[in-house]
């Protein structure tokens, strides 16, 4: 059965439209709908417009369209796992990646355009024993400025430090942690 047109269904609209100020204007029922409401069991109907509450009012004008969007019937559970464990989604780990490249720091195998797994875990460890360094300045009093981390043998009379937060680390400096991450370079 092909779906109704646009023209139907404002037709459809413009009907139900009328029958509900008709009813609003003369408290009565259109004559056209007295054998079907005869038939609803449960229902009653007033007769005057002093009887009727604007909630049912907006009910009766609005009711019809809020229930558009609801499906019209169920979706089995055959069909749902169709759709959940399909092709693409169940196989999706048994296709061969062809984007893995080795680190050029430390030989681990990772995605092409991705950080490498284990250089990642070491600046997570390094960041989670800055962050014991600086103990609770960093969770009660949060720094006001730049923070410069130093590690054993650093200078902290440096300029470059003047008006920064000093975090001292009592260890020598990782290889990979470079020491002028922040310096400014000049064209």
């Amino acid at each position: 059965m092909a779906a109704p047109s646009s023209m139907t269904r404002l037709l459809s609209f413009m009907q139900k439209t009328e029958r509900v100020i008709y009813y609003w204007l003369t408290g009565m029922r259109p004559p056209g709908l007295n054998p079907a409401l005869v038939c609803s069991a449960g229902h009653q109907w007033p007769m005057s417009p002093s009887n009727h509450d604007e909630q049912s009012l907006l009910e009766s004008i609005f009711g019809s369209t809020l229930w558009a969007a609801v499906p019209k019937t169920r979706r089995s559970s055959e069909v749902n796992r169709t759709r959940r464990f399909g092709k693409i989604k169940h196989f999706e780990a048994a296709i061969p990646k062809k984007n893995i490249v080795a680190c050029l720091t430390c030989g681990h195998w990772h995605e092409k355009h991705t950080i490498c797994g284990n250089c990642y875990k070491r600046v997570q460890e390094e960041t989670r024993e800055m962050r014991e360094a600086m103990g609770d300045d960093l969770e009660f009093h949060v720094p006001h400025s730049e923070v410069a981390v130093l590690y054993e043998g650093e200078d902290k009379n440096s300029p470059n430090l003047k008006d920064k937060y000093i975090v001292e680390m009592k260890k020598p400096r990782p290889q990979w942690f470079s020491k002028h991450l922040l310096t400014k370079v000049h064209h």
